[in-house]
């Protein structure tokens, strides 16, 4: 709320805590929200037979607030 900013950017993934529902509900308080998706392929630091990520993509979503 008292951010001096314009707009303010967060990006965030699908295997985030948050639901984007709940970050757009937090954000559009505050003026115009807008969501952005793009699917990446998922990074892989450990080994595919030990893997405690199955997913072999994720989806980051950028969530866009203009500030009122």
């Amino acid at each position: 709320n008292k951010a001096k900013f314009k707009h303010i950017f967060l990006s965030y993934n699908n295997e985030g805590l948050m639901s984007i529902q709940e970050v757009e509900k937090v954000m559009s308080k505050y003026g115009r929200y807008e969501l952005i998706e793009t699917d990446y392929q998922r990074f892989k630091a450990d080994k595919t037979e030990n893997r405690n990520h199955k997913a072999v993509s994720t989806t980051e979503y950028l969530h866009v607030l203009e500030k009122d």
